[in-house]
């Protein structure tokens, strides 16, 4: 991983939103980016997007996905898992309305059934990953990346603690994917032991879903994990600052794939609780819209994403100091599906009934998947191209597999 990570050459990116059984959605413009890269790489079916991308990040479902593919699993079996797992995992709570609406042991048990007592140090992650969660007790976002450089891989002494701070390193998967994944009112928050060997409160952080973050769709987060020196993806000093990965369209590629999108609209109501809920699930949408504007802001996209009336699609804007040339940062692409009606976003319409686009946008509806994957397979035939995979990129990929 020290060698995938801070190896010289372009890097490339896979950024996974949250949205509950709506991940059925990102798995299958997943299973149709497999398939575009193995045949442009010319591979058989040993295919994995694990050897493609150099870093994996997901929050909350996407957090469940982002792993196994870490772990180089194809989509197909990630997709079978998931359809397996949906009914169990949101099979409402019999304790009634003031406890949380699912329990967290399937969840649990599920994530425990792919990876084990692993560790975020564990040889079998083949790429680079990185879980986006919450610290609920600091009120910090923590985006976990697998990178032996990182400032806190390594267990460390805290002055006035007498245990050690636990190394990024030592925590294990199924922890860090339960706490990215405990979206509130759904599955209860996850207490970690921060310091070893230490249960007590003062020593465990209480981790909930990282969509309570700007990060629901991480593919911002991702961008700042790789350009930011004090992150060290690069494997630089630290002493000295960092080091980055090389940003510019031909040395960073991102891919972001969202679980179907809409405007979450909040109708005031007589209950304080309901407010505050219907108000979060706005502000994770404003998170999302937060990024694709920054990101389509410092790139040129194939396919951009309409944002609002005013700024449109920022094709006619680009990121840059007055009197400098226009130089994208990156390369960017999002995929997605409209789960409403957006006249600004013709490319992601799936459907005109409204009806139906409105019974589709719940979280946790299982019984809206097999729609739901059926729309985004179509989606995916017409918005994922080859061209979003530039020659130069694949060139690294078709070299490091050799390599392997």
């Amino acid at each position: 991983m020290t060698n995938r990570l801070a190896a010289p050459g372009p890097k490339r990116i896979l950024s996974l939103d949250g949205g509950g059984t709506r991940g059925i959605v990102t798995l299958a413009f997943l299973e149709h980016i497999e398939a575009t890269l193995q045949k442009q790489l010319r591979r058989d079916d040993s295919f994995v997007l694990s050897e493609y991308f150099d870093l994996i990040g997901g929050t909350s479902v996407g957090s469940i996905i982002a792993t196994q593919l870490a772990m180089g699993d194809r989509v197909a079996t990630i997709r079978g898992r998931f359809e397996d797992w949906a009914s169990a995992i949101f099979k409402p709570n019999v304790f009634g309305r003031l406890h949380y609406k699912f329990g967290a042991g399937p969840l649990t048990s599920k994530i425990k059934t792919v990876v084990q007592d692993e560790t975020l140090a564990s040889e079998t992650l083949k790429t680079g990953l990185c879980i986006v969660m919450k610290r609920m007790d600091t009120g910090s976002v923590w985006p976990l990346v697998n990178n032996p450089h990182d400032r806190y891989w390594e267990a460390r002494t805290v002055a006035g603690k007498n245990s050690a701070r636990r190394g990024n390193k030592d925590f294990k998967l199924w922890e860090l994917v339960r706490s990215s994944t405990a979206a509130p009112t759904f599955f209860s928050p996850k207490r970690i032991d921060v310091f070893a060997g230490l249960h007590d409160g003062e020593f465990q952080g209480t981790f909930i879903d990282g969509a309570v973050s700007p990060y629901n769709c991480p593919a911002l987060q991702l961008f700042m994990l790789a350009g930011i020196k004090g992150y060290n993806l690069g494997g630089g000093d630290l002493a000295t600052g960092g080091k980055s990965w090389p940003l510019g369209a031909h040395n960073l590629l991102m891919i972001s794939v969202g679980t179907g999108t809409f405007g979450a609209k909040v109708t005031p109501g007589s209950i304080a609780a309901w407010d505050a809920i219907q108000s979060l699930q706005g502000m994770i949408g404003d998170g999302t819209d937060l990024g694709l504007t920054m990101l389509q802001w410092m790139s040129r996209s194939r396919l951009p994403w309409a944002i609002d009336r005013a700024v449109r699609d920022l094709q006619h804007d680009m990121l840059h100091a007055d009197g400098s040339p226009a130089v994208p940062l990156l390369s960017f692409q999002r995929y997605d599906i409209c789960l409403e009606k957006d006249d600004l976003n013709p490319h992601r319409k799936v459907l005109d009934n409204e009806t139906e686009l409105k019974r589709l946008q719940p979280l946790i509806d299982v019984k809206n998947m097999p729609r739901l994957y059926e729309l985004a397979v179509a989606a995916a035939k017409t918005q994922v191209s080859a061209e979003d995979f530039p020659a130069a990129f694949n060139a690294v990929a078709a070299n490091d597999v050799m390599a392997a």
